[in-house]
């Protein structure tokens, strides 16, 4: 807890020096939603990484990180994320954060997947999902212990620099097995709406829900039934705190292992 009291601390000061953030996506900034249709009954664990294609001021350079556990029964996936950026990740880790910024944070999110169709012997596969996904920045890690005692004006700047914002994605996944003979790759694609809402609305201010449209593709590679990679590039519209839209799409990359599951 003293590592997690001291980045809180130092994230507060990054944050009051910062400019507001871009509102989230369905899942962390940087890293695409993996929505991959064909799935069998079974628990994985994975990681990956993820990496924006466009680097401009208000998105930040960096790579993020995410983990997660999914599990599958019959034509029931549902999965559960945390991430965050890498230079987040290190500075928490290591103990001595600095200039973090109010994009500081580490996002949790949930996706719970319905296959309508295919699976097994049948090469195509068709799901529908929805989701849910949160922050945890500088102004959660402050409250829980220090953050009444600073000055009103500090207090009043972070929350107004770190609006928490749920993020609900709805979409349908529609994918394809390969039989080749060494691995037979599964490729999807998943068209999404994106609803957003700030659930702790300043004072004074008028929040309401925003929704944007996206789309991702990506391929699974199962090997052994037991490993597997994966690859997605997801895309499409954000609104960003001033109410203008700007087109992010981001790459990433990924491992599993486990029995069934999300492959």
């Amino acid at each position: 807890m003293s590592r997690m009291h001291r980045a809180g601390m130092a994230v507060v000061f990054g944050v009051l020096a910062a400019g507001a953030a871009t509102r989230a996506q369905a899942q962390i900034q940087g890293m695409p939603l993996f929505t991959n249709p064909r799935y069998a009954t079974g628990f994985r664990i994975h990681a990956d990484l993820g990496l924006p294609t466009d680097k401009t001021t208000s998105l930040g350079d960096y790579q993020v990180i995410q983990g997660g556990v999914t599990f599958a029964l019959w034509r029931l996936g549902i999965g559960a994320n945390l991430g965050t950026t890498s230079q987040t990740f290190k500075a928490v880790q290591g103990g001595t954060p600095t200039s973090l910024g109010s994009q500081s944070k580490f996002t949790a999110s949930a996706l719970l997947q319905l296959r309508l169709m295919g699976g097994g012997a049948n090469p195509l596969a068709l799901s529908i999902f929805g989701g849910a996904s949160m922050d945890v920045n500088a102004f959660d890690f402050t409250k829980l212990s220090a953050f009444g005692s600073l000055p009103t004006a500090i207090q009043d700047s972070i929350k107004s620099a770190n609006p928490k914002v749920l993020t609900i994605p709805v979409g349908a996944a529609l994918g394809v097995k390969l039989p080749l003979v060494i691995v037979s790759p599964n490729l999807w694609a998943a068209p999404r709406i994106n609803m957003t809402r700030v659930v702790n609305c300043p004072t004074g201010a008028t929040c309401k829900t925003d929704s944007e449209f996206r789309w991702a593709v990506g391929v699974d590679v199962p090997i052994f039934r037991i490993i597997s990679v994966r690859a997605a590039y997801d895309t499409g519209k954000i609104k960003g705190t001033s109410g203008a839209t700007t087109t992010v799409s981001n790459f990433g990359v990924g491992a599993s292992i486990g029995i069934g599951g999300m492959r």
